[in-house]
């Protein structure tokens, strides 16, 4: 069975066609995976070329996931493997990231930048589960489309990874503070949230994507103004959908203020734990504490500077910095740890190479967005590639 399916969908005799690419892994909730890339690249590629594709419409197989986040097992099978071949296990660090794990990560996001950039409108179904890399395709899109069944998150903090595919860039996007209380909490929210945040461009019924692709193929013209008319005219049909989706996000923009207002992540973690305990809505707010508490000291550390960084930068420029995060991730273990005690082994007890927060050497961190210099960096020349 194809892990990617695509097709044209014919504009009513027109000569034009809407390209459609569906992720087609349901068992493993469309969890991202190299040949996904590739395929999904690949596709991109042709249809960008072609005058008679007019736009292109992503969604997934079943109902449960749009996408669970990257492939993160394959990844940790490769860094197992190295460890062994190099004979380094116990020690602190690859000397060098795994080749898989290079290629991944340069291929996810020169997938991502590519959606960015895309000249065509790009609709992007994320119903159910949307998260990882999931998201990363998600928020690239022109036209992102949360539903009232949609679950988002960036749980990386519990893995040792990092909220990457872009985040350094729509993170900040979002009011000030959502995005750093998101991506050191790896808190889920839901569709109706992803739209107040900025991060959906607009949010349906689960039930109308059809209605959607029908729409699409009548229309008189397809560009990217005919599609927001078009699009806003469903969500007002569909706001009904939302009636018992309850904001978590926009009830709270103040308090996320105050983290975006806090000097150091020590303060961050201070003051996220005052809100915890003068909050009327404990259960959500102690969950996200405690991610962050249970989660890895060095993730939290790079988040902390990542937003930082990423304020000032340009989106190939974001891309760039975290590929350097995410091969530095590879190589001292802390990642390789989390997916062992999360998804291998399962005993849910990571043992991090520091403690907590404060005891992480500001060197080590600065080593993460200083792995290349801008010649040798793979995304070095992704602005002329795809442009943008």
């Amino acid at each position: 069975m194809a892990v990617i399916e695509t097709k044209l969908l014919s504009r009513n005799k027109s000569g034009e066609y809407i390209g459609v690419i569906t992720l087609n892994k349901e068992k493993s909730l469309n969890a991202l995976d190299l040949e996904m890339v590739q395929l999904m690249t690949a596709s991109l590629a042709q249809w960008r070329d072609d005058d008679s594709v007019v736009a292109v419409f992503i969604d997934a197989s079943g109902h449960k996931a749009f996408c669970a986040g990257g492939d993160v097992v394959s990844l940790y099978q490769s860094m197992k493997l190295i460890r062994t071949e190099q004979q380094l296990k116990g020690k602190l660090k690859l000397e060098h990231p795994p080749q898989f794990f290079t290629d991944f990560f340069t291929q996810e996001y020169s997938l991502d930048y590519c959606i960015h950039t895309y000249p065509k409108p790009i609709i992007t179904w994320g119903s159910g589960i949307v998260m990882g890399g999931g998201l990363g395709l998600f928020a690239a899109s022109k036209f992102a489309i949360a539903t009232n069944t949609s679950r988002f998150a960036m749980p990386e903090i519990s893995i040792g990874l990092f909220p990457d595919v872009g985040g350094s860039y729509f993170l900040n996007k979002m009011p000030a503070g959502v995005g750093l209380f998101l991506a050191l909490t790896g808190a889920s929210f839901n569709g109706r949230d992803a739209f107040d945040v900025n991060l959906a461009s607009h949010k349906l019924g689960s039930e109308s994507k059809q209605a959607l692709l029908t729409e699409l193929i009548h229309m008189n013209e397809v560009s990217a103004q005919d599609i927001d008319v078009a699009l806003s005219a469903l969500q007002l049909v569909d706001e009904p959908e939302f009636s018992s989706v309850d904001a978590k996000l926009q009830p709270n923009f103040k308090r996320f203020q105050q983290l975006a207002d806090a000097p150091s992540l020590s303060a961050v973690v201070a003051q996220l734990a005052i809100m915890v305990s003068s909050t009327e809505d404990a259960r959500w707010w102690l969950k996200a504490l405690k991610t962050l508490q249970s989660g890895s000291p060095i993730t939290a550390n790079i988040i902390f500077e990542q937003l930082k960084r990423g304020r000032g930068c340009t989106l190939a420029d974001c891309f760039r910095q975290e590929l350097s995060v995410a091969l530095c991730c590879g190589m001292y273990g802390e990642f390789e740890e989390g997916v062992r005690a999360l998804l291998i082994d399962k005993d849910f007890t990571p043992e991090w190479l520091y403690e907590n927060c404060d005891d992480v050497p500001t060197s080590l961190i600065h080593k993460h967005f200083t792995y290349f210099d801008d010649a040798t960096n793979p995304l070095h020349q992704l602005e002329q590639t795809y442009g943008g």
